[in-house]
């Protein structure tokens, strides 16, 4: 029967090991509790520093609710998802996660602009490369050809930045009823 009086006891049978663990606890002078808290402690460390909500081995046991829709909220909801790039259940799912705290959900849209602008970081890092080849053919003073692709790597970091902008600011206000 488990001891209820002490709730925080691990009763651990270390088989084989038991001996080299007494060991070592006399080798550093601590007890085999004293030890294996050090231990816990050590291996839970990262784990502490994000909170106790991370501490805990996140649930991947789904439950099955049925809801009822007016037709009104069945054809929002669908309008939502489809525009969105969600399936209708999928887009309640990521509004419950979003309101619970664990912050706006991409839907298919937004993760092919994001695909995009991987490719466009790509481009800029490529064009970035030319200009540092540029600079070091740089003897007598600044190539005429250097100022076009300065233009266009700035138009593209601009447009870059004001999409990533928008789909940021299209995820906060969909998942925070704005």
């Amino acid at each position: 029967m488990p001891d209820c009086s002490r709730p925080n006891r691990i009763n651990i049978d270390l088989g084989p090991y038991k001996q080299r663990w007494v060991a070592y606890c006399a080798l550093h002078q601590l007890t085999p509790s004293a030890a294996f808290r050090q231990v816990v402690a050590k291996l839970t460390e990262n784990m502490a520093t994000a909170g106790d909500a991370a501490a805990a081995p996140p649930t991947t046991r789904k439950h099955r609710k049925e809801i009822g829709l007016t037709d009104a909220e069945l054809r929002f909801v669908e309008a939502c998802a489809e525009a969105e790039g969600f399936s209708p259940t999928r887009w309640i799912i990521a509004l419950i996660q979003a309101r619970m705290g664990n912050g706006a959900q991409f839907g298919q849209f937004e993760l092919a602009a994001l695909g995009k602008s991987n490719l466009i970081l790509l481009t800029i890092a490529r064009q970035l490369r030319q200009i540092a080849g540029m600079q070091q053919g740089l003897a007598g003073g600044p190539m005429p050809e250097l100022l076009p692709v300065v233009a266009e790597v700035r138009t593209r970091i601009a447009n870059h930045t004001a999409e990533v902008a928008q789909a940021i600011a299209r995820n906060i206000e969909r998942w925070h009823g704005k």
